[in-house]
């Protein structure tokens, strides 16, 4: 549903002049704010919407045919595994595992914190240990398993998203949960970087304020041609996602900035060996 609110958000945007939202709900009798759910993906437009949405649009024949194929696709296919835990998320999260399911290739930057699509599930408890106490175990442990189930994103069979991680060198030196427990979690980001679709780079002690960057966020681009992209960043109570095309693209130039500071993939590997053999 994510994905195909996408595609309609991009093909009304690609019309010129531009349509609004309140234009296109205009033509099939419905609500500035109903278009507004269809393109955040909360809900399908009928075959007929579709169709006059489309002919709005001016969308040629393929595109047609293959855009109703993936909507019949999402209604035949609308439970997912985060169902389960909705009661438990905030709407925020929910939107950005929606988001991250669709996504194609994820540019992830975590200052200095082992990124979360390679985190284990003993660094994930030493991080959230005030989170314990706060919340309690049962309601953490929960979080714990949708962060890990996440994480399928990047080794799942199915279109396996390609991801771009930057941290800093204070995330693997760091001893998170004692040291056999960083031990385990620095393998775990090795064998990670050996996957074809994952990149790591590390921001080494030298690199100075680049390194010491508190940075913590995602950016997710989708196979839609045209497609701006979105990010998300942790606001430390929550989730931001930002979707302003002008929002985004600050937030490549800081990815770009870190990255062009960082160690090269191989060197960064490297650099996760030494350490463990220091520990």
């Amino acid at each position: 549903m994510a994905s195909v609110g996408r595609r309609l958000k991009t093909l009304r945007l690609d019309v010129r002049p531009r349509l609004t939202q309140g234009a296109v709900g205009a033509k099939i009798g419905k609500s500035q704010d109903l278009i507004s759910l269809m393109e955040k993906g909360g809900q399908l437009p009928t075959d007929q919407q579709l169709r006059v949405m489309l002919d709005l649009y001016g969308v040629d024949q393929p595109t047609r045919l293959d855009l109703l194929a993936e909507i019949r696709e999402a209604r035949a296919t609308e439970h997912v595994w985060w169902t389960e835990y909705l009661s438990h998320l905030p709407r925020s999260l929910v939107r950005l595992i929606e988001i991250e399911d669709t996504a194609s290739k994820i540019a992830v930057a975590t200052g200095g914190l082992i990124p979360w699509p390679f985190q284990t599930a003993a660094y994930m408890a030493a991080l959230d240990d005030q989170s314990v106490r706060e919340n309690g175990a049962e309601k953490m442990s929960g979080q714990h398993a949708v962060r890990q189930k996440r994480q399928d994103i990047v080794t799942r069979s199915d279109r396996p998203v390609i991801v771009n991680a930057v941290f800093s060198e204070a995330a693997i030196r760091a001893q998170v949960g004692g040291a056999l427990a960083m031990k385990k979690q620095l393998h775990r980001v090795i064998e990670m970087a050996e996957q074809a679709n994952v990149s790591v780079r590390i921001i080494p002690f030298v690199a100075g304020a680049a390194a010491a960057s508190q940075t913590n966020l995602t950016i997710m681009d989708f196979p839609a041609p045209n497609d701006p992209g979105v990010a998300s960043m942790d606001t430390g109570t929550g989730v931001s996602i930002l979707e302003d095309p002008r929002e985004v693209r600050a937030r490549r130039r800081r990815f770009d900035y870190l990255v062009g500071q960082a160690l090269s993939p191989a060197a960064s590997v490297e650099l996760i060996r030494t350490v463990i053999k220091e520990q």
